[in-house]
């Protein structure tokens, strides 16, 4: 079980810290000709951020670390839409599309719908059923708990673009409920984290704890961006170069 839980951490650490770097990469080479994205700056603090804390656990697990099948259903909803997400944006990157449009809402996307929302809310309840109440590392707990809930506020509001979006368009975008999922699922890890380091599993580990930490703000200002993508409020710097269009659109 603990090896499974390390490479599983290690993988989508490996996808989100290279969502950064491609983002660097494209913000870098645009620099010149738009203007700097509040989207790209945010995305980046994002990436950086989450894919270390997915590294940092992945490696402790390796070495050091016990894993329990708490955090087993984060990992295996996270990886398909974290995956997914990844390869549009190299398509994009290497002038393709980027995103696929799903126009209606045909049959088997109602029934994806369900089984996502029922997976998300069977490891949820599992994860808080099992968890125990006993705190034994506050500190290390606290950004987690944090980022649980500022990464289900995230979750929601992408999903409320994606209504937003079909609304106007009768389309989903699939890049865009990739990114609602990404986050629907790292707010269920970072649950799984909580229950675990809260219950004595895990000691206190510094890395983690400053990337935990590190992460708050991160997610506070994504969150902020996203919102004001959607308001169409978003001042200073202008939302030019990240992410691709498609997915811009998707956020609204």
């Amino acid at each position: 079980m603990t090896l499974t839980l390390a490479l599983l951490n290690l993988i989508i650490g490996a996808v989100y810290t290279s969502y950064g770097i491609l983002t660097l990469r494209e913000l870098a080479v645009q620099r010149h000709s738009r203007a700097l994205s509040h989207f790209g700056v945010a995305w980046v603090a994002m990436a950086f951020t989450c894919g270390p804390h997915h590294l940092d656990h992945g490696l402790h697990l390796l070495v050091s670390r016990s894993g329990t099948a708490l955090e087993l259903p984060a990992l295996l909803l996270g990886v398909g839409p974290g995956v997914g997400w990844f390869l549009l944006r190299l398509e994009a990157l290497s002038g393709g599309r980027g995103d696929r449009e799903i126009h209606g809402t045909p049959g088997w996307l109602r029934a994806f719908a369900v089984t996502a929302a029922l997976g998300l809310f069977a490891a949820t309840i599992w994860v808080v059923a099992v968890g125990t109440p006993v705190v034994t590392s506050e500190v290390l707990a606290l950004p987690n708990v944090l980022l649980v809930a500022l990464y289900v506020v995230i979750a929601v509001e992408l999903l409320r673009g994606q209504f937003a979006n079909h609304a106007t368009a009768d389309a989903w975008s699939v890049s865009g409920i990739a990114l609602t999922l990404v986050f629907a699922t790292c707010a269920l890890m970072h649950a799984a984290y909580v229950a675990q380091t809260a219950g004595g599993v895990f000691g206190v580990d510094q890395h983690g704890l400053v990337i935990g930490w590190a992460g708050v703000p991160a997610a506070v200002y994504f969150l902020w961006v996203v919102r004001a993508i959607r308001a169409g409020t978003l001042g200073g710097l202008q939302l030019r170069s990240l992410p691709p269009r498609p997915v811009r659109e998707g956020l609204r």
